[in-house]
């Protein structure tokens, strides 16, 4: 006898297969039998008219820094269910996250993984390096450009370690503090002792627009990743792909022909995107390397000269290519009510010049974070039309109607299914599903989920198509999407859309 039978089911099995109607059997944690099956179970949910597909996975997810930087300090023991259980990732068909992303987040793995354990968090979870704060733990403020080899054994030492105690790779920000005062070279050297671990390099590249910062722009930013990927034979992903402006003369085809020439050459290197022409970020993203700590401003960079000197650099871009009213703060902990409200608003609300403004809230203790109007949507399609694309949130846990956040944070994967392919048929239903499952499971070395295959582990969404719709906005993103019927996570259903379960 079954534990569950998920009955009459349209299955997408998380490949580029097509789809079938069938029963899934499941006993414990694993799928047993698909086919059609003698209804003898403990329970039996029919998905008559319903599309059945594996649990999604997010490769790229902060959900360890949302816990290091807020919940924990703020709730200690008492951690909100919402958190705990994950609420609007979970909404979204979410089963397995990835975290430790963009170099940031939690440097100690089995830290990380007890307190996963200890909350009892919903989903499944697999942890990257955040190389950034690995360098920050050794280094401190102080972060050396060029290692000595000793340094260099040290942060090599550390990495391994981190590798023993379970983590799947490694990643990169190169666009933060201290991350992006490591050399090409001193990567290729870490990313080797990661491949030893069969792990990946993720990357959240120097730069991801087409006007230099120093002299890469994000081709050049591209072919950094791939010559490190070469180097140390060590399969690469480069994070929320886009090209941001200010644009120059690059076009999005050049980025995606060099990703293809590298693919085509024999290397593993995939992308991921969300489905939104804006990013999410600290406002410190904006300023050259040499002013940037991992979450504010160096303490000799706050004197009145020094902020002088960032407003007029601040002053620059907001002429350029970025103008304030872009911009829309999401987290903004010491001043709550600002949280909403576009940088132009803010400045008017204090008085100020706007990059006098802006350079009083980047001194600020923890930097705010703000969201960024910086890409164009033709280009994003292009990106989505790839059949080596993942689907991603880069999103954290949240809890309801706290701060403002990103609408990725409650959307991004029904949204990719609803607009790309259901709307304007950029991709098939089968590629967008592929895209968040068996994709990403293969690319991150996730065992035996990612597809609705007999053995495998029984994260299962049951989604009803012609309710499925995104519904968080850039003004009220705190809303769960719609048409997710059921959701289960290693065979146990967290999700019943008919009694609420969450």
């Amino acid at each position: 006898m079954f534990d569950l039978i998920i009955k009459n089911g349209t299955i997408y099995d998380g490949t580029l297969s097509e789809p079938v109607i069938a029963d899934i059997g499941i006993i414990g944690d694993k799928i047993s039998a698909i086919g059609k099956l003698p209804q003898k179970a403990k329970k039996i949910i029919d998905a008559k008219n319903l599309i059945v597909t594996p649990g999604f996975i997010d490769i790229h997810t902060h959900c360890d820094m949302a816990f290091k930087r807020t919940i924990l300090k703020k709730y200690h023991d008492a951690v909100p269910e919402e958190c705990k259980r994950n609420h609007n990732q979970l909404h979204q068909g979410i089963t397995t996250v990835v975290t430790g992303n963009c170099g940031l987040g939690y440097s100690d793995t089995e830290f990380w993984l007890d307190i996963v354990d200890s909350i009892d968090f919903s989903a499944n979870v697999f942890h990257l390096i955040p190389y950034g704060i690995v360098r920050e733990d050794v280094f401190g403020d102080n972060q050396p450009k060029k290692l000595s080899s000793s340094q260099l054994e040290l942060l090599k030492n550390r990495v391994s370690e981190e590798m023993e105690n379970g983590a799947i790779g490694f990643s990169t920000g190169l666009e933060y503090a201290p991350g992006c005062f490591s050399s090409t070279e001193e990567l290729i050297e870490i990313a080797k002792v990661v491949r030893k671990y069969n792990g990946i390099y993720s990357t959240h590249m120097r730069n991801e627009t087409g006007i230099g910062k120093g002299n890469l722009n994000v081709l050049d930013s591209i072919k950094e990743a791939i010559e490190i990927g070469k180097q140390a034979e060590i399969p690469v992903e480069i994070s929320h792909l886009k090209l941001g402006l200010p644009k120059g003369d690059i076009t999005i085809s050049q980025v995606l022909e060099l990703i293809e020439k590298a693919r085509e050459d024999g290397l593993d290197i995939t992308v991921d995107q969300y489905p939104y022409n804006a990013g999410n970020t600290m406002l410190t993203h904006l300023l050259p390397d040499e002013f940037k700590t991992s979450n504010s401003i160096k303490k000799e960079y706050k004197t009145a000269t020094e902020k002088k000197e960032i407003s007029k650099k601040i002053s620059s871009i907001f002429k350029t290519y970025l103008n304030p009213s872009q911009i829309i703060i999401s987290d903004y902990p010491q001043k709550k009510e600002y949280e909403g409200l576009t940088l132009e608003k803010i400045a008017q609300r204090e008085n100020m010049n706007v990059s006098d403004c802006y350079v009083d809230m980047v001194c600020e203790e923890i930097s705010p974070w703000g969201i960024f109007f910086l890409t164009d949507e033709e280009d994003n399609k292009q990106i989505a039309s790839k059949d080596y694309v993942i689907t991603s949130s880069d999103s954290w846990t949240v809890q309801k109607n706290v701060a403002r956040p990103h609408p990725r944070f409650y959307g991004s994967f029904p949204k990719k299914i609803n607009e790309l392919a259901l709307k304007n048929n950029i991709i098939s239903l089968q590629q967008a599903i592929r895209s968040m499952t068996s994709l990403s499971a293969e690319k991150f070395g996730i065992m035996n989920r990612g597809k609705i295959k007999e053995s495998y582990f029984a994260d299962i969404n049951v989604i009803n198509l012609e309710n499925l719709t995104d519904k968080a906005t850039y003004e009220n993103s705190h809303q769960y999407p719609e048409g997710l019927e059921y959701l289960f996570i290693n065979g146990i259903m967290i999700i019943d859309s008919k009694n609420k379960s969450i």
